[in-house]
């Protein structure tokens, strides 16, 4: 690279792209953290071609709390992470710092690209909704930066982190429908993570225990609305027998009744609907609709009081809180 195609100032993707890495890793090589010996030499050599200078300030800014935390969640347009993202922001405001919000899609390969862009900036914390079991964040930790969990539990996790009593939420909806007087139920579930499995867990064995709930049939969707629409198309497409249903997620549950409007008209009022955080739907009414309730402005509250004491005592993490969920029934 000649003088005349060098841009005015070499930055850090500059030097990633150079190198053939991560930016992850050229800002660990720089800020002196270990890396495998080759990515280190590949680096090095980037740096020493394009003449790349680290700005003094963001240097100073990297060895102090950093005044920029990362929120990475699933699906923005949920509103419950909308609200987690306010919690998060009471605390946030009126320390002078300021929350990029990444949104992972469920996506890995995106989530790592929004890791990657967190630890580069060593951001004052990190508060992730993990999009799968295999979310690895030991690069943060291993760079000094505090990590929350919210919504979503890893195995065997030894961070921080914050949920909603899952069990106790699917033991609510289980229920309810009993006492309400239905009996054949379909269960219309996200994902396999955690969270949906526990609701899950906590429907079946309530409903097994009760002892008057029969369950037809368990669906899989993406927690989506067209994850929820196309679950209920298929049931009703299968002639499966119900007067009720379980869905774990607020934006399947809009997809399912849209799926009963459309494909059976009339046969929504008579059939009962229990899902999660339904009040945070705008316009979602009707009968026989109840709400499983979590608090998700106080989880993103809490997390940013534990990035707080994570930033303030590194060792003061691997703490589990289970916010307790509440029943609500729509009008």
């Amino acid at each position: 690279m000649n003088s005349r195609d060098r841009p005015l100032t070499i930055t850090i993707y500059d030097v990633a792209r150079h190198a053939q890495v991560s930016v992850a890793t050229v800002s660990r090589v720089v800020n002196g953290l270990k890396v495998r010996q080759d990515l280190m030499e590949r680096v090095h050599a980037s740096v020493s071609t394009l003449d790349y200078r680290p700005s003094r300030m963001a240097q100073r800014m990297r060895t102090s709390t950093s005044h920029l935390w990362a929120l990475i969640v699933p699906d923005f347009e949920n509103t419950f992470f909308t609200r987690v993202a306010r919690g998060l922001e009471q605390v946030c405001l009126p320390r002078d710092t300021c929350v990029f919000i990444g949104n992972s899609d469920d996506d890995p390969d995106k989530e790592r690209h929004y890791l990657d862009v967190a630890l580069s900036e060593r951001v004052g914390g990190v508060v992730i909704a993990p999009a799968s079991d295999e979310t690895d964040l030991t690069r943060l930790v291993g760079a000094g930066i505090p990590v929350v969990i919210v919504d979503r539990a890893v195995p065997v996790s030894s961070y921080d982190t914050i949920l909603t009593d899952n069990l106790a939420g699917g033991t609510l909806a289980a229920n309810y429908l009993t006492s309400a007087g239905y009996r054949k139920v379909v269960c219309i579930v996200g994902p396999p993570n955690p969270t949906s499995r526990t609701r899950l867990d906590g429907f079946v064995s309530t409903a097994e225990r009760l002892g008057q709930l029969q369950i037809q049939q368990v669906r899989y969707g993406n927690n989506r609305r067209d994850g929820g629409y196309a679950a209920m198309r298929g049931l009703l497409e299968d002639d499966i027998p119900f007067d009720a249903v379980f869905i774990t997620n607020n934006l399947m549950t809009v997809g399912v009744i849209k799926a009963l409007d459309d494909l059976a008209p009339g046969r929504r009022d008579h059939v009962g609907f229990v899902g999660f955080d339904l009040n945070e739907i705008p316009l979602l009414v009707g009968k026989h609709i109840a709400s499983i309730d979590q608090d998700p402005h106080e989880m993103g509250r809490l997390a940013g009081e534990r990035i707080l004491l994570q930033q303030r005592d590194g060792t003061a993490r691997g703490h589990i809180f289970e916010l307790t969920p509440t029943l609500d029934i729509l009008q």
